[in-house]
């Protein structure tokens, strides 16, 4: 299902999906199309799902025109343990 789809069935409320397909660029992941777990119309819910995603899964608001996941690049720093 695309997201504009998504948009009209849940609007202002949150969707916990599935990533089905997307696109990126250096530094934004685009999702192009989704599978629907469930709505959320309550915050605090949101919250405890997104806790509770498994990897390709996302709760997110429908007030967003798209869904844009920003790529974060983790720097380690190491050092020696005596």
């Amino acid at each position: 299902m695309k997201w504009s789809e998504v948009r009209e069935l849940y609007p202002n409320q949150f969707v916990k999906f599935q990533i089905l397909e997307f696109h990126e660029d250096e530094s934004i992941k685009y999702v192009d199309d989704v599978a629907i777990i469930k709505a959320i119309k309550d915050a605090r819910e949101a919250m405890k799902e997104f806790a509770k995603c498994k990897s390709s899964q996302l709760v997110y608001s429908t007030n967003h025109e798209e869904v844009r996941i920003e790529k974060i690049k983790h720097i380690g720093i190491r050092r020696s343990i005596k």
